[in-house]
């Protein structure tokens, strides 16, 4: 019998995409119904493509990106991460905190709050919050 392995969230893999980014990864761990609320949008994204296409644009605008968890919590289905963003923007290397709060259904993203602070990213990296819509 073949082992299938179903990919899902966890803090683990969530540290190792963040060691390496690669966006065409993200959409295996999201429900197709996911809803992502990002700072400097002003309405979510709905669905796995515009979900990626966050995750994407700052990669491509920051390569070097990296983020390291600094803590996590879980609460039933929600699982909270403090990270440290580290990157080099225009203005140079800099480092930015943030927090996502994550509901999983069926080890699956089903939603995700991004939270930190935008005017702060923007001072540091020297360029706008990539998807500001």
């Amino acid at each position: 019998m073949r082992n299938i392995i179903t990919p899902s969230w966890s803090v683990t893999a969530f540290q190792l995409f963040w060691a390496h980014p690669r966006p065409h990864l993200v959409p295996a761990v999201l429900t197709s119904d996911v809803v992502g609320y990002w700072p400097g949008r002003d309405e979510p994204v709905h669905g796995r493509q515009d979900y990626t296409w966050c995750i994407s644009s700052i990669v491509e605008a920051l390569p070097d990106i990296r983020l390291t968890v600094a803590e996590y919590a879980t609460h039933r289905q929600y699982r909270f991460v403090r990270w440290v963003m580290h990157a080099t923007g225009e203005l140079g290397p800099f480092e930015v905190t943030g927090i996502d709060r994550l509901r999983l259904r069926g080890g699956l993203v089903a939603e995700n709050f991004v939270v930190f602070d935008t005017a702060t990213f923007e001072k540091r990296a020297g360029i706008p919050v990539p998807w500001r819509g």
